[in-house]
């Protein structure tokens, strides 16, 4: 068992099967894996801001990069910890991403909005909930501690994005709205629809999975659909697009 930072508590497993541990603990590396695809969005798009945003966002996306590897090293170390396998990093949908990303100006705007706002506002929302309902100390504490940057994430990409906003022409700004609804149904797909499958599927959910940070699949839909409803959506309004129209058409070729 590797050693865990001194801000965190060591383990408590003694109350956890080893099928209950074996299935919670896979998210670590999962966790791990997207937080370093964040980390990789968060480099490319403090590259592009370099040409639109004037200081200091630039150096915030930048610090954001930090934050992310932070993370990424935190959830594997943790994982490890708990006896999770070693993340597996795929860099390919990143790439992807950035290829149909070019412009420096859309490249800039599509992030900050789906990756950066819209993303982290859902993330955060997420990892809130599962720390809130966590009972095992490691994990709950480090739960605790993405949870706070993820808070500050989702702020600069709002800020961030209301500063752009009056530099964009009407057609850069009808591309947003576009990128919002596919953003959205994005989001959808990632962070909702495996749940709605699992309860498709009738699957059972031991509670244990939840004291060890996974969220039911209840929750799960519940927080997202919120958080969609409550936050996003008048948020994407209050900046200039029309929010319920991007969530209505986020299917629409």
């Amino acid at each position: 068992m590797r050693p865990l930072t001194s801000e965190l508590p060591p383990p408590q497993l003694e109350c956890f099967s080893d099928e209950q541990l074996r299935f919670a603990t896979l998210a670590w590396p999962m966790r791990a894996a997207e937080e370093l695809r964040s980390a990789l969005i968060f480099r490319a798009l403090a590259h592009s801001a370099r040409q639109l945003l004037p200081p200091p966002w630039p150096a915030r996306l930048r610090d954001a990069v930090r934050d992310e590897l932070r993370h990424a090293q935190l959830c594997a170390r943790v994982g490890a910890a708990l006896g999770a396998p070693q993340p597996e990093y795929d860099a390919q949908p990143v790439r992807a991403r950035l290829a149909a990303l070019a412009e420096p100006w859309r490249r800039t705007a599509a992030l900050l909005l789906v990756e950066v706002a819209i993303g982290e506002t859902l993330s955060m929302l997420l990892f809130r909930a599962g720390k809130q309902r966590a009972s095992e100390p490691l994990t709950r504490a480090a739960l605790a501690a993405i949870l706070t940057d993820e808070a500050r994430h989702q702020r600069l990409g709002w800020t961030a994005l209301a500063t752009l906003w009056p530099l964009l022409l009407p057609g850069q700004r009808a591309m947003l709205q576009r990128e919002a609804a596919a953003g959205l149904a994005a989001c959808e797909r990632q962070q909702a629809v495996p749940a709605l499958r699992w309860l498709e599927q009738r699957r059972a959910f031991d509670p244990a999975y939840a004291a060890l940070g996974v969220l039911h699949p209840e929750v799960r839909i519940e927080v997202f659909y919120d958080a969609v409803e409550r936050l996003v959506i008048p948020r994407l309004t209050r900046l200039g697009l029309d929010g319920a129209r991007a969530w209505s058409e986020r299917y629409r070729r």
